[in-house]
């Protein structure tokens, strides 16, 4: 193991522990059943959010599409996107919503250019330069509303896939 793999991991242990830890407080002040249920629509956000196996191999990197449904969606002033816990530098990062012709750098994203990502539409995200490994790996995208809340943030983990032959 490299130093920066060992890193990783023990940056991913301490998420995991500190999900842990807020789950037995949610059990502890709102029951097993309750917190059962809230998990439930979690899994149900996360599955319609991220298009399933859609983590795969591409020319100079990895990408992954997300579906956009109609839970929140609209203008967004800027994104971040988290590698296996490593905020990943914005000309690194690509988004192309459908129905548009060109990938756009999270650099080119701010208040005066937002992105809007549309209801039931696809956006598709390339990373540039990520090394290709079997591993499941961590991505965690957070987005700057132009409206209230100010940021909203998904998380999922998914392991990489060769690209579909077209």
């Amino acid at each position: 193991m490299t130093r920066r793999s060992i890193r990783g991991d023990i940056g991913l242990l301490r998420v995991d522990v500190g999900l842990l830890r807020q789950g037995f407080t949610l059990i502890s002040e709102f029951g097993l059943r309750s917190t059962e249920r809230l998990a439930s629509v979690a899994d149900f956000l996360e599955r319609s959010v991220y298009a399933p196996k859609s983590l795969r191999v591409l020319r100079d990197g990895v990408g992954f599409t997300l579906l956009n449904p109609p839970l929140r969606v609209g203008a967004f002033s800027s994104l971040r996107l988290a590698w296996d816990g490593t905020f990943l530098p914005p000309d690194r990062v690509f988004v192309r919503p459908e129905g548009h012709a060109i990938d756009r750098p999270l650099a080119d994203i701010e208040l005066a250019r937002p992105i809007e990502l549309r209801p039931g539409e696809r956006s598709d995200f390339r990373l540039a330069g990520i090394g290709i490994d079997s591993s499941p790996h961590r991505v965690r995208l957070e987005l700057q509303s132009v409206a209230v809340p100010p940021l909203v943030w998904f998380e999922f983990a998914d392991t990489i896939r060769e690209a579909d032959p077209k």
